[in-house]
């Protein structure tokens, strides 16, 4: 239980709590971007993962809805919603499909920056790859491993 808390606070709490004062900050001054670096995982947790996949769907959650308090003052935020990322993190696990590295969400992130764009999935195949797994049954859904 200490590691789902330790979890929790990292992918959630400690964000929000961040976010809430550099969103004042920024809103303060008129201007500024924030980057929030939600997953995949957010989308639908998975039996495997289903404390990172909470958090994270928790703070792509507020990451939307603050945006939206956010609209208007000159301040953006950007959601970016990455897959599976090979580095640190997941050395000796097994590269999920369309794993990505941390140099190609900094490349989408930088991209992003000089657009437009609320939302974006590193790598973009993930966007449809979120709508069908919205749509499996739940009961299919618990027999995937992975």
């Amino acid at each position: 239980m200490r590691r789902a808390a330790a979890m929790i606070e990292t992918n959630f709490t400690g964000h929000v709590t961040a976010l809430l004062a550099f969103g004042e900050h920024m809103r303060r001054r008129g201007s500024g971007t924030i980057v929030v670096l939600s997953s995949v995982a957010a989308v639908r947790p998975r039996k495997f993962n289903a404390v990172y996949g909470a958090a994270k769907a928790g703070l792509d959650a507020f990451a939307r809805g603050f945006a939206d308090e956010l609209h208007g003052t000159g301040v953006r935020l950007l959601l970016v919603r990455p897959g599976f990322v090979i580095g640190r993190m997941t050395e000796g696990m097994t590269a999920a499909p369309l794993a990505t590295t941390p140099e190609a969400v900094g490349i989408a992130v930088a991209a992003a920056l000089r657009g437009k764009k609320s939302t974006v999935w590193v790598p973009a195949q993930l966007a449809g790859l979120a709508t069908v797994m919205r749509l499996v049954p739940r009961p299919l859904w618990r027999k995937l491993e992975r």
